[in-house]
């Protein structure tokens, strides 16, 4: 890699206090948190050292991360739990808590120009760059999580089996589907029928 890597692994650029759930409801003691997306390892600074540590219990069930404008919520889903399953367990934001009904992923990929090492990239001082990518789920009739775009089509795709009902809410509501939490809305409303 040349120069300074642009971007972190982490969820954010800033450290929030949090704290990490167990199974049982119970906390860790508050603490500068953060998610490190790229390696999917809750990870924290402990006073005013810049050191980041791994968190090493991997029991929680997830974690909290408080900001001035919002608190964040994680739960840690396996990858059985979703229609396309995946590899292993992670952390996925809940858009409302206590409803786990809509989730949203965070995935980072290092982008580096000069990873496959040709000669040519000797020259080359392009930085790689960490990149976000998001992905909402919904969880559907069968009890699985499905990735939809926030689009009205996808989601009417999904839920199809309701899709009169749901077009009807969608238009009475004057829903545009531009944000989870409007997400959120349909799918309860699906869920209510």
């Amino acid at each position: 890699m040349r120069g300074d890597t642009k971007g972190t692994p982490f969820l954010t650029e800033d450290w929030y206090v949090g704290y990490g759930i167990y199974e049982n409801g119970e906390t860790t003691r508050p603490q500068r948190l953060n998610y490190d997306i790229h390696g999917n390892n809750l990870v924290y600074k402990v006073g005013a050292s810049e050191t980041v540590n791994k968190l090493l219990d991997t029991n929680f069930k997830g974690f909290a991360l408080k900001s001035e404008e919002k608190d964040y919520l994680f739960t840690r889903l396996d990858g059985s739990k979703f229609e396309k399953e995946k590899d292993q367990a992670k952390y996925y934001q809940i858009v409302e808590a206590p409803s786990k009904k809509v989730i949203i992923e965070f995935t980072k990929e290092l982008e580096d120009p000069n990873a496959g090492g040709w000669t040519s990239s000797m020259n080359n001082t392009t930085t790689a760059e960490y990149e976000m990518n998001t992905s909402y789920y919904i969880l559907n009739r069968n009890g699985k999580y499905e990735e939809v775009k926030l689009r009205k089509n996808s989601v009417l795709r999904t839920l199809g089996d309701k899709k009169e009902q749901i077009k009807a809410y969608i238009s009475r509501n004057n829903l545009s589907l531009d944000t989870p939490e409007e997400l959120l809305r349909i799918v309860e409303y699906y869920y209510s029928l």
